[in-house]
């Protein structure tokens, strides 16, 4: 699945105003629904939100990938945003985190579901993407971004 056919640039937030874990969601999953990808925002974060309980998505260098399974879409839904000031997101090494790809996907689709985190998880590996995406200043360049970097994987 290429990543430019779930992300973007109206599903991208730059720069996100968020202070803490619960803004971060909130405002992905509303940028969401404000471009009627989703009917039920509260279901949605609720997925997100309880699947944060169980373990941070804060993966690390400045990264998170926070998901849940969201019932009421038919396909894997996508929204992102980069926090120039970085967010306490309880991340693994304890650092800021900059760069946020939510995940909503039906249930029916793990498979989905796997292979766009694991694209995802590939991508903001490399440090190269991850300082290009903190150097883009519109959610274009940053859409652009993943986009190149998912064409070379």
């Amino acid at each position: 699945m290429e990543i430019s056919r779930v992300l973007t640039p109206n599903l991208i937030i730059y720069p996100l105003e968020a202070t803490s874990k619960e803004e971060v969601i909130s405002a992905l999953i509303d940028k969401l629904y404000d471009e009627r990808k989703i009917t039920d925002p509260d279901s949605a974060k609720k997925a997100v939100v309880d699947r944060e309980n169980l373990m941070s998505t804060g993966v690390g260098r400045g990264v998170a990938l926070p998901h849940g399974k969201y019932s009421e879409s038919d396909d894997v839904l996508v929204a992102a945003g980069i926090s120039p000031e970085g967010i306490d997101f309880a991340a693994i090494d304890a650092e800021p985190v900059h760069i946020f790809v939510l995940l909503l996907t039906p249930e029916r689709f793990p498979g989905k579901h796997l292979e766009l985190l694991s694209k995802f998880s590939r991508l903001l590996n490399s440090t190269k993407c991850r300082e290009e995406l903190m150097n883009a200043k519109t959610p274009e360049e940053i859409a652009r971004t993943f986009s190149c970097y998912d064409a070379a994987v």
